[in-house]
């Protein structure tokens, strides 16, 4: 019985990761970060300021959006102990690993732990809940239940979530060194905000992206049976980024039978961050649920994955947009007889409607979009404005040039 019990330990104690293997993983790390090329991002500033508070601090967002980058900037500035999950050494780490952490990060007298993609170790969030106390953790993941119900009984209450998205063009002037200008502007409606796509001028970095998305968070993470279907769907959602959807058309463009997969692929696409759906603005939380919604993808980079490039400058330009006010406010879209791109909100309260066009060509379009939007501002007594590539004239409404628009909305 003796020799059992300790062939079965032996057993366990091999799927575990060795305090050497981590040892050495921590140092290359180390090196790592002091020798990276880390460009500073604007969301930096508000993370750091939880440094004195005890809660966990949870960084989310879209993979390769730059948020291990954020870690290597704090870990630069206030030093620590900094883990990837994601590293191949640490294929068999368990959460009985973690006291090895917290022995290490004794030994280097530091009270700051960094966890990147934590999500890839079952039971982290015990770990965290144990040594929130003790030790200032950071995690991060690239899907939004990393946060999911069955962490949230054992972390209620004391995390901090930020969520990281890819360059907004005030940061893409900062790490191009560019000026504010029309040109720079086209340039970030091309190449998009990844960080590294920014920097090396790659696109072709986008599709590598996109897939690892699809085939390592969602197929990798999740039940899904159709994975092909999944990838079909989001390259129909990214391509007609703007447009009104339905649950029968997805059904359609897919060939999946049951309506409950479609909600529940759209779930995941939105769960790992690739696109956002809005909804109609209405009063009524119900009524918002059965319309259909519109999609928006979480980097124009992505709206070129179809089989034809995106030639739709104005759908581009509206997805940029979207991208640069849904962190100010609650974005719903308004259709009532009329239609206006943006209706932005506070609780479900309007504040200000925006209506993208990229340029107005003709007397009927103008007629139309002048029309359309001063319909909702008078519905809901709010103000209103245009924001286009050129100028026109909309009678008393304001036009704001897109690329000032963005640059404003630091």
């Amino acid at each position: 019985m003796t020799e059992q019990i300790l062939i079965r330990f032996e057993a366990i104690c091999s799927l575990m990761t060795s305090r050497d293997v981590l040892l050495d993983a921590i140092s290359y790390w180390d090196d790592l970060i002091s020798q990276e090329k880390v460009i500073h991002r604007n969301l930096t500033e508000k993370i750091e300021k939880t440094l004195d508070m005890e809660e966990i601090t949870v960084v989310t967002g879209v993979r390769r959006a730059g948020k291990t980058y954020i870690l290597y900037e704090l870990c630069r500035r206030h030093g620590g102990l900094y883990i990837n999950f994601e590293d191949e050494r640490l294929y068999d780490f368990d959460i009985e690993d973690f006291e090895k952490i917290t022995s290490i990060a004794e030994e280097k007298k530091t009270k700051i732990i960094y966890m990147d993609e934590v999500q890839e170790v079952r039971g982290w969030e015990r770990f965290a809940h144990r040594a929130h106390k003790k030790y200032k953790i950071f995690v991060t993941g690239s899907n939004s239940r990393l946060m999911r119900s069955e962490y949230s009984t054992a972390l209620v209450g004391r995390t901090i979530t930020f969520r990281v998205s890819p360059l907004l063009y005030p940061e893409f002037l900062r790490f191009r060194k560019l000026k504010v200008e029309r040109s720079s502007f086209e340039e970030y409606l091309r190449h998009g905000g990844f960080p590294r796509v920014v920097l090396t001028g790659n696109t072709d970095l986008i599709k590598d992206y996109f897939d690892r998305i699809i085939y390592r968070d969602i197929v990798g993470r999740e039940r899904v049976k159709y994975p092909e279907a999944l990838r079909t769907m989001a390259v129909y959602l990214l391509s007609n980024a703007g447009k009104e959807f339905s649950y029968r058309s997805l059904k359609e463009i897919t060939g999946i039978k049951h309506e409950v997969t479609v909600k529940k692929y759209l779930s995941h696409l939105e769960n790992a961050f690739l696109l956002d759906t809005v909804r109609k603005y209405s009063p009524s939380l119900k009524i918002q649920e059965s319309y259909v919604k519109k999609v928006y993808a979480s980097d124009t980079g992505f709206l070129n994955l179809g089989r034809r490039a995106s030639k739709d400058l104005g759908r581009i330009l509206e997805n940029a947009v979207y991208l640069h006010l849904r962190d100010r406010y609650d974005v719903f879209f308004g259709k009532n007889r009329r239609e206006v791109d943006f209706l932005l909100c506070e609780n479900l309260k309007p504040l200000k409607i925006v209506n993208v066009t990229y340029e107005v060509n003709d007397k009927i379009t103008l007629k139309r979009v002048i029309t359309g939007l001063k319909h909702f501002m008078n519905e809901y007594g709010v103000p209103g404005e245009f924001v286009s590539m050129y100028p026109f004239n909309a009678d008393d409404i304001p036009v704001r040039l897109a690329h000032r628009f963005c640059a404003e909305l630091n």
